[in-house]
């Protein structure tokens, strides 16, 4: 087919998809209406001013928006209504709600990454694995990856003190590509240098995805995935989704493998690329012991848990600790005090860090909790109503 006349056809495809509305979508529409908001076009939505920003500068419309018109109030992505709430009062109705569980529409651009993973799914489902997995999450759990979790400390370091020369740089980049080794090697087991290999086929398909997902959301009219995956765009996301999926279902296969070798009543040494050289369990390692030769989780969703471990993980973490930078950097009587107490634990010794010395961090504890109040890592979430639920106005 002519690559114009196929063009053209899915430019006249997108435009009937999103000027099409069902007798429901025209029922909602109406409702949605009457909340104040920003003026609503074809097509875009009410989101036409995002499409002529920079993307960091996005959120600063988001939050004029909230100061303008308040909580709750109208949004459109595209044909995607949605209501925007921001006061305590009014996100409690879905934080303390047991009936408005559905994830919102916004998560279906990661999805086909990370499948049913507890990011993505509700429900009995949900409720199954997150079960099985919380477990995984106890302190003695990461009491053994404390080794691991100042190797890699002290590599982000050695990259950030050629640039600390007085002058602003954007600690971004270093600082995710350490949470990504910290987190690949806690859930998986393997050891992905991304710090000294950031341009590698996995590294580079992990930041990819998240920026083409991100892409896709705020241009309405690759919502729909018959445009999107007949576009460079859509196909680029389905070789990421491939690479990803390939290098983690390699890892759980030599992982069941491995695990196949150790007796119950042996421990596990295995060798320094897949675990180190003492005996911890990755994430991965205690799926496959939880789920009993796949009667309580296949190997399907053993690969969308530590997907979405790993995803979450590292993303979460590296915005923390960059806020957590920001803030101390911008408040230097904060900075000296952390400081302090960093010394009356090490008295200016260079040794590895402890678990130990990690629970007398008090006062760096509380300047962390201070920022995650202050700017959490994850800024907003999404729900799909499944019923009618009534707000504050």
């Amino acid at each position: 087919m002519d690559p114009i006349l196929l063009i053209l056809a899915l430019v006249v495809i997108g435009i009937i998809y999103f000027l099409k509305e069902d007798p429901t979508q025209k029922e909602i529409a109406e409702a949605v209406e009457r909340f104040p908001g920003p003026k609503r076009y074809p097509i875009v939505g009410t989101n036409f001013s995002f499409l002529l920003k920079p993307k960091e500068e996005i959120f600063l419309l988001i939050a004029e928006r909230v100061k303008k018109f308040g909580s709750p109030h109208k949004a459109w992505m595209g044909k995607l209504p949605m209501i925007n709430l921001n006061t305590p009062e009014d996100v409690e109705l879905i934080l303390n709600n047991s009936v408005q569980i559905k994830k919102g529409y916004l998560y279906k651009f990661i999805q086909p990454w990370l499948l049913d993973g507890l990011l993505t799914s509700y429900g009995a489902y949900w409720h199954k694995n997150r079960k099985l997995i919380t477990p995984t999450f106890h302190f003695s759990i990461l009491e053994q990856f404390v080794e691991i979790f100042d190797e890699k400390s002290r590599i982000l370091v050695s990259k950030l003190m050629p640039q600390a020369n007085g002058q602003v740089f954007n600690v971004y980049p270093n600082i995710t590509h350490c949470a990504l080794d910290i987190i690949c090697e806690t859930a998986m087991g393997v050891a992905v240098n991304a710090m000294d290999k950031p341009n590698s086929e996995y590294v580079s398909a992990v930041y990819g995805i998240s920026k083409l997902a991100t892409d896709r959301a705020f241009l309405p009219w690759y919502h729909s995935d018959f445009i999107f995956y007949r576009t460079a765009m859509g196909k680029q996301f389905l070789k990421y989704v491939n690479i990803l999926h390939g290098f983690t279902e390699k890892v759980i296969k030599e992982r069941k493998g491995k695990l196949a070798d150790t007796t119950t009543d042996q421990e596990i040494h295995e060798d320094e690329e897949f675990i180190g050289k003492k005996k911890r369990k990755a994430f991965l390692d205690m799926l496959l012991e939880a789920s009993k030769g796949g009667t309580i989780m296949n190997d399907l969703e053993i690969r969308q848990e530590v997907d979405t471990f790993m995803f979450e993980g590292h993303d979460t973490t590296t915005a923390a600790i960059c806020w957590t930078l920001f803030l101390i950097g911008n408040n230097p009587d904060i900075q000296e005090k952390a400081f302090k107490e960093q010394e009356e634990i090490f008295h200016g010794e260079d040794r590895p860090v402890t678990m130990k010395d990690l629970g007398e961090m008090k006062y760096l504890e509380r300047v962390i909790k201070e920022t995650l109040r202050l700017y959490p890592s994850v800024p907003f979430i999404s729900r799909l109503l499944t019923e009618e639920l009534v707000v504050s106005k």
